[in-house]
């Protein structure tokens, strides 16, 4: 697995594309592993940030196309998702009333990501969000087995006496044990 994915994508600026920018969302984390089949919540979650900057961006943007980058970063626990489109104008934090149907959309960002912000680009702008990744198993030849490590040691470190060592580490294991 790399520790950096990325990939980005262009959507029309049309309705439809929030349908289809969740779809390749998905397709992404599934083909990069990063969501266990069992994490809907993670799931739902990532669904509803792009779902939000996408509508945001058709809604309010300018230009035909937008483009959505995703980005990972493992060794952070860190998925940023990013849409850019044409206006320069920033997104504006507004409080609906109880009533009103539009206008929650990036107070909901807000509290599912674990950053967000929008700045100005060169063509317009880009909105973003920064999500925790649920954890990554190790596999393979990087988990972690102490049985393993305790053998690696003196060939790493063979002036030190490690009799007494292995003998220590014994002792720790049989206490953790009880």
């Amino acid at each position: 697995m790399k520790h950096v994915n990325s990939q980005s994508f262009f959507l029309v600026r049309a309705p439809t594309s929030v349908a289809i920018s969740r779809r390749r969302l998905r397709d992404l984390i599934s083909a990069w592993r990063l969501c266990p089949d069992n994490d809907s919540d993670m799931a739902m979650t990532m669904a509803i940030v792009v779902s939000e900057l996408v509508t945001n961006a058709v809604s309010h943007g300018a230009g035909d196309m937008l483009k959505v980058v995703v980005s990972t970063n493992i060794r952070r626990g860190r998925l940023t998702i990013e849409v850019h489109d044409d206006s320069p104008a920033l997104p504006r934090q507004c409080r609906p009333g109880p009533d009103a149907e539009s206008g929650r959309g990036m107070v909901l960002v807000e509290h599912l990501a674990i950053n967000c912000g929008a700045e100005n680009t060169v063509r317009g702008k880009r909105v973003w969000a920064e999500l925790a990744l649920p954890p990554q198993p190790t596999a393979g030849r990087h988990s972690l087995d102490p049985r393993r490590a305790a053998r690696a040691l003196p060939r790493r470190f063979p002036i030190i006496r490690w009799p007494r060592l292995r003998a220590r580490l014994r002792i720790a294991a049989l206490l953790r044990a009880h």
